[in-house]
């Protein structure tokens, strides 16, 4: 339980650190058009939530992230479970 709280918190700290916002609707908004951010952005959030996660995303995982609600789905089932 500690383990998945911790993480939790790392991933949260994480879209802190890069600005995006995660409570209510705004994690459902799309990268690139309703969050002006570029590929090399979503990639560095990526970065350092495998870096600090310990774990490692597949290429085809990365590329269906369109929102911050992507990448929160894509690691719980590989660092939260």
């Amino acid at each position: 339980m500690k383990s998945y709280i911790k993480k939790t918190k790392i991933l949260i700290s994480v879209f802190q650190e890069f600005g995006i916002p995660l409570t209510g609707k705004r994690k459902l908004m799309q990268f690139y058009s309703e969050i002006p951010v570029d590929r090399f952005y979503v990639e560095g959030i990526l970065f350092e939530l495998e870096s600090r996660l310990g774990v490692l995303l597949e290429d085809e995982e990365n590329i269906l992230i369109q929102s911050p609600l992507d990448v929160i789905n894509a690691f719980k089932s590989k660092a939260l479970a």
